[in-house]
């Protein structure tokens, strides 16, 4: 199932997700979003979701719906997702 697509994809940057190395995407489809909660990340306060397949319901990030910190407001929105979940090894 289709998750995202790579022209979504808004920053390559080292990110880091619960299992490893993550993307942030401005856009994520098939998914269920979780319970807004308040999580200390490594950029500071944040409220996040959990997101999870839609169709195997395994957790693949999380959507970022409130940064406290002004230097990390332009996450609001936007969706990490770990690569180990998202990308297909040949």
């Amino acid at each position: 199932m289709e998750i995202t697509i790579r022209r979504r994809i808004f920053s390559f940057g080292t990110l880091q997700g619960k299992g490893g190395r993550a993307f942030l995407f401005s856009h994520a489809m098939n998914i269920i979003v979780g319970a807004k909660e308040d999580r200390n990340l490594r950029t500071g306060l944040h409220t996040v979701a959990d997101i999870c397949c839609a169709d195997c319901r395994q957790v693949l990030g999380w959507k970022y719906e409130r940064a406290y910190e002004a230097s990390q407001k332009y996450k609001e929105g936007k969706f990490i997702l770990e690569k180990s979940k998202i990308v297909k090894e040949n």
